[in-house]
């Protein structure tokens, strides 16, 4: 009993053996696995570059008017935006600068005058009542000089205290406690006085010139019959004589170039004042700018990054909010200047040819879109198909090409232009593969299961 359990053991023990060598003989060799990898095919295409940028649309040619003489802006009769015709008034100016000139005109006069009397006394006889009337003539002035110098004093009274009055303004409208209308008379009040002490003084020196000539003539008047010098004192007053004209024809053209208004040198429309009421100009100054309506262009400021390849000649699409109609126009200049605008962002002034017959007015604002380049057959393929890395100093891009065997061939190229999704290359041949979405994995000679990714996409997505 105990010896047959024995053999049927063995044989139990003998055929769970067995199996185990028959499971090992069928267990098949581990194979290589290859990674799958979706991939493009190279293809040509037209690519345009464009950029995009706002435009307003303006004058062509601004005319500058400009102030003629020193003066104060006494009222602006009409406002940016307005129509104006040839010979409108922009700019009424304050003629208390005109007046100032007319009492020195005055002033020169009688200095002229009194040259003249005094030339005369050396040139004719006397006798004793010529001599008591320059008597009189001389006490007169000396009286004028009197006063004069009296009111010299009380103006730099005057003076002295409209600075101080003026320097407490400034710290009142500095803190907003005044208005800058009430500032500028503080301002404005300083400056007449000024303009008062210094039409004094000439008027004071003159007189003094005055007092010398009738003195010379009263000397002269005594003495002339026996003073053996009267010709040169005759040459001397001559010269005096024609300093005064000088003076007088000087002031009158000043008097006469004068001017109480700024007028619009053309028809068209007011584009920009540069005066307020009340500001005080200088000869020289631009006080506004006006412009023809019918010479209008569109002005674009374009970031520098976005200037690469925008130039003279370009085709430009127009687009406006104000109508549904796209439009054509065409850079025609480029200024050589970029400038920094509000955002402290670094900008270049480009001016766009205005189509003929459109709605768009001056100061409309338009949507643009420059073509900067076309190229009718670039090389493309899709942005994610490749990758950048560091050689030395620059950067460099590459693809991994995928040949027919699933070999990958690391190969460089150079990126021309991106656009959406695409990107247009040198280094390639149209109908190569090249790997969809590169991986830091890849190598160069490795092989992989390529999956062309226009046909996965289509059976991933049936209904396309």
């Amino acid at each position: 009993m105990k010896k047959k359990i024995a053999i049927i053991v063995s044989v139990i023990v003998l055929g769970v053996a067995g199996v185990g060598v028959f499971t090992y003989a069928k267990k098949p060799k581990p194979s290589e696995t290859l990674v799958s990898a979706e991939v493009d095919i190279v293809n040509t295409q037209q690519m345009i570059t464009t950029v995009e940028a706002d435009g307003m649309v303006a004058f062509r040619d601004k005319i500058s008017v400009y102030a003629k003489n020193n003066g104060k802006v006494n009222n602006l009769p009409i406002k940016e935006g307005d129509p104006v015709n040839q010979g409108d008034v922009l700019v009424n100016y304050d003629k208390s600068s005109l007046d100032t000139l007319k009492r020195q005109l005055d002033d020169a006069k009688l200095s002229l005058k009194s040259a003249n009397l005094a030339l005369e006394g050396l040139m004719i006889p006397t006798d004793d009542s010529q001599i008591k009337q320059i008597e009189a003539q001389i006490s007169q002035t000396e009286k004028t000089i009197l006063d004069l110098e009296n009111n010299l004093v009380q103006l730099d009274t005057d003076i002295a205290k409209a600075q101080t009055d003026l320097d407490g303004a400034n710290v009142l409208y500095s803190q907003g406690a005044i208005s800058k209308t009430e500032y500028d008379s503080f301002e404005t009040k300083l400056t007449n006085l000024k303009n008062q002490k210094t039409s004094t003084q000439n008027s004071l020196d003159s007189t003094k010139k005055q007092l010398e000539a009738n003195k010379a003539q009263y000397e002269n008047a005594k003495n002339k019959n026996s003073d053996p010098s009267v010709k040169n004192k005759i040459d001397s007053q001559k010269v005096m004589v024609e300093q005064a004209k000088l003076r007088v024809n000087q002031l009158t053209e000043d008097i006469n170039d004068f001017e109480t208004v700024s007028t619009s040198p053309i028809t068209g429309t007011l584009v920009k004042l540069y005066v307020t009421d009340g500001e005080a100009v200088t000869e020289g100054k631009i006080v506004a700018e006006v412009g023809n309506l019918n010479d209008l262009v569109i002005e674009a400021y374009i970031p520098e990054y976005d200037m690469d390849g925008v130039a003279v000649g370009q085709q430009v699409t127009i687009k406006s909010d104000i109508t549904d109609q796209e439009y054509t126009g065409q850079i025609t200049k480029v200024y050589p200047l970029a400038e920094v605008n509000k955002e402290n962002k670094s900008v270049v002034k480009v001016e766009i040819s205005m189509p003929q017959n459109t709605p768009l007015k001056a100061g409309y604002t338009t949507d643009l879109v420059i073509t900067t380049k076309v190229e009718d057959n670039a090389l493309v393929i899709p942005i994610m198909s490749y990758m950048s890395e560091k050689v030395g100093d620059k950067s460099s891009e590459y693809v991994f090409v995928v040949k027919e065997d699933g070999t990958l061939e690391k190969r460089n190229i150079k990126v021309k232009t991106i656009k959406n999704s695409v990107a247009s290359v040198e280094g390639l041949s149209e109908g190569e593969k090249v790997v969809s979405a590169p991986t830091e994995t890849m190598k160069d000679g490795m092989k992989i299961n390529p999956i062309d990714k226009a046909q996965n996409e289509q059976a991933n997505n049936p209904a396309k």
